[in-house]
């Protein structure tokens, strides 16, 4: 669905309160929004509400992690912020990819001041639903998460809200309290249909996150996630020596770019950049911890193998085990795999997939890619 009468172009903002990183925008397809009629800008405001220094070390890990395909203008205060929004006239459509905020609680959120103030119509995404592993004890501490993030979201007035899956669609309703259109939409983070693969060879993949220096840490200034590389990387290739004999496949490092290597930590093994989705569509076999990019996996009914790690942080531990859980996965230590444990993980249980792929992923009845889908919803604002 691409529009050929580009007469009546509208103005689509896209505003980020961060770094525009390369991976969510190229998911997004942002370079070919102007095909479907949309005269496109990238706003940036990371120099109101991030350090300098933050931003640079963040993207320091690889020369192309910063995203370069359109133009980004980059606004140094609110007054600059207010002024380039009262320029806009009442056909604009602003796409708020994130938030910043000027107070300690992290709620202040000024730039919906200025866009409730002069009425522009904006969208806000929740393609990414928050996961929740069925206990009650959870399930009870996140609705009361959810009925927090409701209290906070009074400010926000969005024209539509695009989310992904049936829990995505449930959780929009449940954190919005002021009226708007509802759009679902299938995840950004997947491609739903099949590629030529780039690597003949049947496979396993692992699926790097960057550990070496973590972007979104470093960006907070936070300490990295992994607090002895060098042990953990021992451990790492063993787990991978081990799966290769007992399978007589070769496992290859999918990295997203967020680092690259001078000198290859995982025994000499392909490392392949920037092509992770391709990658996990033609693998044998997924192993990973953490990253979205797993949710690939999961469309495309491959075996998951969920590994954690004792040097990495209490937080990232967490992390793994909800993941993984929610996904119908026991994590594993990286020191205690053993060939009964991966034989167990190379079973896919393809129903159970299913409900994950309609509940977090892609609602039954939805079809399309996402970019399809998301203009589609845009041209009806």
């Amino acid at each position: 669905m691409i529009f050929k009468n580009y007469k009546n172009k509208k103005k689509l903002i896209i505003y980020h309160a961060a770094p525009y990183f390369n991976t969510w925008p190229r998911k997004w397809k942002l370079h070919e929004l102007e095909n479907y009629g949309f005269d496109v800008e990238l706003w940036s405001t990371e120099e109101i509400f991030w350090k300098i220094e933050n931003i640079k070390a963040a993207s320091s890990g690889s020369s192309s992690y910063l995203y370069k395909e359109l133009k980004i203008f980059k606004i140094k205060d609110l007054i600059s912020l207010e002024k380039k929004v009262s320029e806009l006239d009442n056909k604009a459509i602003l796409c708020i990819m994130s938030l910043g905020t000027l107070d300690n609680n992290h709620y202040n959120n000024p730039e919906l001041d200025i866009f409730n103030k002069h009425k522009i119509k904006y969208v806000i995404h929740h393609t990414s639903p928050y996961q929740a592993v069925l206990s009650a004890w959870f399930k009870l501490k996140f609705n009361i998460k959810l009925l927090e993030k409701r209290i906070r979201n009074k400010k926000k007035k969005p024209s539509l809200i695009i989310g992904s899956g049936s829990e995505g669609r449930k959780q929009v309703f449940k954190i919005y309290s002021n009226s708007f259109k509802y759009q679902s939409m299938p995840s950004p983070n997947v491609s739903w249909f099949k590629e030529k693969p780039i690597i003949k060879d049947k496979i396993i993949v692992y699926i790097e996150e960057a550990l070496n220096l973590s972007p979104d840490a470093t960006l907070f200034g936070q300490n990295r996630p992994v607090n002895d590389l060098e042990s953990f990387y021992n451990r790492l290739n063993d787990v991978f020596e081990k799966i290769e004999n007992w399978t007589n496949l070769k496992v290859v490092v999918a990295a997203s770019g967020k680092y690259h290597y001078n000198l290859n930590p995982f025994k000499n093994r392909t490392i392949i950049y920037e092509k992770t989705l391709n990658l996990i569509q033609h693998a044998e076999f997924v192993i990973g911890h953490r990253s979205l990019a797993l949710e690939q996996a999961i469309v495309n009914y491959k075996p998951l193998l969920f590994l954690k790690d004792k040097t990495f942080s209490k937080t990232s531990i967490k992390s793994v085990d909800i993941y993984s859980k929610v996904y119908g996965r026991k994590p594993i230590w990286t020191n205690q795999l053993t060939k009964k444990i991966f034989l167990k993980n190379a079973y896919v249980n393809k129903k159970f997939y299913n409900e994950i792929i309609n509940k977090y992923l892609k609602e039954v009845n939805t079809e399309g890619a996402f970019v399809d889908n998301f203009v589609s919803a845009l041209q009806k604002l």
